[in-house]
Order: structure tokens, then sequence, then C-alpha cells
């Protein structure tokens, strides 16, 4: 065993990274815990870090973007990750010889030096990496410290290729594809216990169709948790992430920053627990957020979507706010959506229904639309599994009832309706708030459906409140005149 090697306790990896600070009560150290209670409320249904460099912890208010942590950081909930980690084995990987340069490969000191119960350790600088595959592994830590991981120039195929992992960190690191043709895939598939992916940071637009990460939660028990992802460089071809359909796990998304892709968040086929929670999604095509959930269910909460600078549009076909692409249940809440600029593409809405989705409830949600596209569009039900493709379903929703609470939706879109129903019985809209003064725009509009009702709400449109066609809708304390200006989304 070199000197490099000696199997150090995480407190003497905590000193020599000169973090002993104190990791008891810390902001951000208790934002893993809290999932728990989330998970009980979905499922009802059916670098050191000084005080000078402390991250800045992600804060949302209805009238602010998320913002991410600074990209590359060892933050405080880091170490508490790190600490409660216990690796019996610590590696700094410059200490054993890796270059810190970014010319040369450091493959070999890894593909050494991986093992159970290791954490390699990144400090500061710049690591040449090839493709690199550790597969099996269980409590493995790949943290860096203000580290840049630099992908083979060309690399255009799969890079990091972990499988198979339990309980992995992977953290602090910023990965550099601004070379010419450089777009590598990052895929990571865990098999069980807690597995995070922290602020990590893919910089570089890539001109190939190639996705950034795909990712599964492989087996029941295995929880993938990525927090502070940051991807706001784009690609007129590629993905962003993709959730492939044998994830079965609990996958969480918490504050992460999709921009510029052409697709954003594609989690439509995961089966088990899904939750997205905070996070800026902007002028992704196709959708900035998809989700599926299976039959356990959904939530989105107090995500930020912006459309309003659809680069490349002829590549962007339908960009989507949230879209509920196929599933049994999901719940958005606190959520901020705005679609100000269409140019050379379309949407079919702020938040699009499916027809392969089930239940949704929506609440203390705000949506601008001022170019022409649905707030809100809720797809009549497909009445077979026949010739479709649902991975994440055995069969079709138990349920398809669609409630809108607490929500406003204002905005200068002249044209069409703020919000379409279609065959969805028992649709419900309370206390929502519709502004649109100018053009022809409807308010509601419900087609082939029974027992739906809107209560409590205030319709302020230039076309018709509440059109109905083979419908039946029943109001009660609906206004026609009045302001949405406190529940306005903005650009």
């Amino acid at each position: 065993m070199t000197g490099d090697e000696n199997p150090l306790t995480r407190r003497a990896y905590l000193r020599c990274a000169g973090a002993t600070a104190a990791v008891g009560a810390l902001a951000g150290c208790g934002e893993f815990e809290t999932e728990n209670a989330t998970r009980e409320t979905t499922t009802t249904r059916g670098t050191t870090a000084t005080a000078t460099t402390r991250a800045t912890e992600t804060t949302r208010t209805t009238e602010t973007t998320t913002q991410i942590e600074t990209e590359g950081q060892l933050d405080r909930t880091t170490r508490k990750l790190v600490e409660a980690a216990d690796y019996e084995t610590v590696v700094n990987v410059a200490d054993a010889g890796a270059d810190t340069s970014g010319e040369e490969r450091i493959n070999p000191i890894l593909e050494e030096r991986v093992g159970d119960d290791t954490l390699l350790y990144f400090p500061k600088g710049r690591y040449r990496l090839a493709d690199w595959e550790a597969t099996g592994y269980r409590n493995l830590g790949v943290v860096g410290e203000d580290a840049t991981l630099v992908p083979p120039d060309g690399e255009q195929n799969y890079w990091l290729m972990w499988g198979d992992l339990r309980e992995f960190l992977f953290a602090g690191f910023t990965i550099d594809c601004r070379a010419k043709n450089v777009a590598p895939i990052t895929h990571l598939s865990v098999s069980g216990g807690t597995n995070v992916v922290r602020n990590v940071a893919v910089r570089g637009h890539r001109r190939a169709p190639r996705t950034a990460f795909e990712v599964e939660a492989a087996a029941p028990d295995a929880d993938l948790r990525f927090q502070n992802l940051s991807l706001p460089d784009g690609s007129a071809k590629g993905h962003a992430i993709y959730v492939f359909p044998e994830s079965v796990g609990r996958l969480t998304f918490r504050n992460c920053r999709v921009e510029h892709w052409k697709e954003g968040l594609y989690a439509a086929y995961h089966s088990g627990l899904l939750r997205v929670l905070g996070g800026y999604y902007a002028n992704n095509g196709i959708e900035q957020v998809r989700v599926g959930g299976g039959t356990t269910g959904a939530l989105v909460r107090g995500v930020t979507v912006r459309v309003d600078d659809p680069k490349q549009p002829q590549n962007k076909p339908n960009m989507r706010g949230i879209w509920a692409e196929e599933g049994g249940y999901v719940h958005i809440e606190d959520c901020d959506i705005a679609i100000t600029d269409l140019t050379g593409t379309y949407s079919s809405g702020g938040i699009v229904v499916g027809q392969q989705f089930g239940e949704v409830v929506v609440e203390n949600t705000r949506i601008r639309t001022d170019a022409d596209a649905f707030a809100i569009n809720v797809r009549d039900p497909i009445e077979s599994v026949e010739g479709e493709a649902m991975p994440s379903m055995e069969g079709l929703p138990e349920r398809t009832r669609f409630t809108a609470r607490n929500v406003r939706m204002v905005g200068t879109a002249g044209d069409g309706t703020a919000v379409q129903a279609t065959r969805r019985n028992d649709c419900r809209f309370e206390n929502v708030c519709i502004e649109a003064p100018r053009g022809s725009r409807d308010g509601i509009s419900v087609t082939n459906a029974e027992g739906c009702s809107v209560q409590d709400s205030t319709i302020d449109v230039s076309g018709e409140a509440i059109r109905t066609e083979n419908a039946t809708v029943t109001t009660e304390g609906v206004r026609t005149d009045g302001s949405c200006r406190a529940g306005t989304a903005e650009k």
C-alpha cells in the first residue's frame, strides 16, 4: 500500500480538505431529510469552502428564478454526505500522481484505486479522463474541489459508464465539453441505496446528437438524487437528461438548470416515485420537464419554466412547458411558467396533460402566455393500450380527473383559449384567474366531458369566458371582470 492509499477515515479526509468546520446544523444539510416527508405526501395515491466561498443556497420566490450554487465547489452539504459515508479508503488522486493540468490522462490511477468504501478526491485542477467504466461498487465517492474533468478530443460516445452502483456520490465537478466535436455521454445506473449527483456542471454547446446524462434507478430500493446539476449551454441535436424505462426506484431532481437543449428533462418513462423540486428549465425543445411516475406518482414543485429565447427553433418543435406524458398521478404546485416568445416554433401549452396520463392536480401556479399557446392543455385520454408505448404503465390509468386550484393565467396572447380540456370528466377549476385582454382569446374550453365545474374564479378575457361543446359545466361564483396581477407570472 502506497502513501497515497492510506485508509484514511472520513474525519481525516475532512481535515486534509480543510473542512473542519462544524457539520451539524448547517444551511442545506437537512435538504435530503425533508424529502421523506415529500415522499409520504406524494404516495398517498393508489473543494473546501471557507466563509468567503460559501455556496449560495438555492432559494425561490414567486417573482425570482432559481439560483444555482457555485459550480464545482465542495460545499457544506457535500462534506456532510462525505462524512456520513464513512469511507475506509481516501485517495487524493493528485497525490497519487494524477496530472492536474489536463494534459495527461489519469485513467490508470483511477482504475488501480477505485473500489468499495473508497473516496476518490480530486483537488483543484484539470483532469483529462478517457472512457471510464466503474461497475458493481458499493459506497464509492468521486468528489472534486473546484475540479474540472476534460473528455478526450472528439469524444462523442459513452464516456463515464457507471453501472450497478450502490451508495454512490459524484459531486463538485465541471465537465468541460467546449472543445470542438466533444459531446460525451454519462451513463449512471444505480441498484440500491442512496446515490447523489450534486454540484456538477456540463459546459459547452454540443452539436452532435448525444445525450448529456442517461440515468436509471434500476431497483425498487434504489434512490437516485440530482441536486444543482447545471446544463446551461444546450444542444440543437442532443437531449439533456434521459431516464431509461428500466428506472423503477426513487428519482429526484432538485434545483437543476437545463437550458437550450433539443429536449430538456425527459423522465416520462420512470415508473417509480418521481420528484422535480425547484430548478430552472428554459428554451428546450419538446419539453422543459416531462414526467411519468407510473402508478406511484410524481411531484413537480417550485419549478421555473421559461420559453423566451428559442435558439435554433427549427430544431425545437413544440416547446412545451411541463408535460405529463404517461403515468397515473402528478401534483404540480408552486410553479412559475412563462411562454413569451415562440419565434420560428410553437408550443402546445405551458402545462400539457398527455393522452396516456391519468389524474393531474395543479395548485398555486402562475402561467404567462404572451405567445399564442394554451396555458393549460388537457388532452383526451386514450381508451386502449393497444398499439401504445407506455413503458412506465402496465395498463390504463384508473382515474383521469384534472383539477386546477389557485392558478393564475395571464399574458398578451390574443388567439385561441387559455385552458382547453377534452374528454376529461369531473374536471374542476377552483379559484382560478384568467386575464387575456387582447384579441379574441377564450378563457376555459371544455369538450365532450361531463360533471365539470368552475368555482370562485375570475375569467376576464376578450372572447368567451367559458365555452362548451358536448359538455356540462356548472359554475358558481364566477366573475368576468377583474385582475390577476397578484398572481402574474413575470417574464
